[in-house]
């Protein structure tokens, strides 16, 4: 097991806005941010209304391929499976940590307003983070792994948030890690991002992260905000008998 210890008295948490009274959706996740963000009314659709999307091929590929790295690292799997294999000594290397007991795999962590870690399903539970691997490095440095089956280009700067996310969760998480290191692993093509981060760095970032979804888990409009961007891959716009009619394309 990983020995980071959560002991809070470690570290003063700074005061952050809570509101009386959340809205029809009470956490959010980084990619469910950046959905609310491109248009309110995909969220409403599909966490009000209750409307699932539909996984679409990529989607479906990118979940086998980092359940293949998961299997091969926690050693389920005895041979590394091909799609990994551009990642084949870095995969090698988390295996024999993993034996190590020095990386967590699939962390799902909870956070209340506060910050302060809960379970991933409570009733207090307002923020969900979810990564592939967090390695660590000693008593105050981490690495924080993410595997992606996309593409580097284009992604960088949603990356570079969903990055910083990764430390300050893991800042707040592990009040006595003082470093951490943030790496993309682009499966497909062999290469990485990497990103390094005090805790004093990150934690300047803390409150805008905070306020962004204070602004989410209390919406009650979700007015449309259609664009070529947002709408390019919205399910809900697609059908006989469309959830949404304000689609452009």
């Amino acid at each position: 097991m990983i020995k980071l210890t959560q002991d809070k008295s470690a570290q003063d948490l700074p005061e952050f806005e809570k509101p009386e009274v959340l809205g029809d959706v009470r956490a959010w996740s980084y990619s469910a941010l950046k959905v609310y963000e491109d248009c309110p009314y995909r969220t409403y659709i599909s966490r009000v209304k209750g409307v699932k999307e539909p996984s679409g091929p990529a989607a479906d590929r990118g979940t086998q391929i980092h359940q293949y790295a998961e299997d091969y690292v926690n050693g389920t799997l005895g041979e590394m499976h091909e799609s990994l294999h551009k990642f084949k000594s870095q995969f090698e290397e988390l295996r024999e940590l993993y034996i190590d007991a020095k990386v967590e795999l699939e962390g799902e962590w909870g956070f209340d307003l506060d910050w302060a870690t809960v379970g991933w399903m409570q009733k207090e539970t307002w923020a969900r983070i979810k990564l592939d691997a967090l390695v660590q490095e000693d008593e105050t440095s981490a690495r924080v792994i993410d595997y992606k089956t996309g593409k580097k280009f284009g992604n960088e700067v949603s990356h570079g948030q969903q990055g910083l996310l990764y430390a300050i969760a893991t800042f707040f998480r592990y009040p006595n890690v003082q470093f951490v290191q943030t790496e993309f692993w682009y499966l497909d093509h062999g290469e990485t991002t990497k990103k390094q981060y005090t805790r004093a760095q990150a934690m300047l970032f803390a409150p805008a992260y905070h306020r962004r979804a204070i602004k989410m888990t209390t919406e009650t409009e979700f007015a449309p905000t259609p664009s070529k961007d947002a709408c390019r891959w919205c399910s809900f716009r697609k059908g006989d008998n469309p959830e949404c009619t304000w689609g452009v394309d």
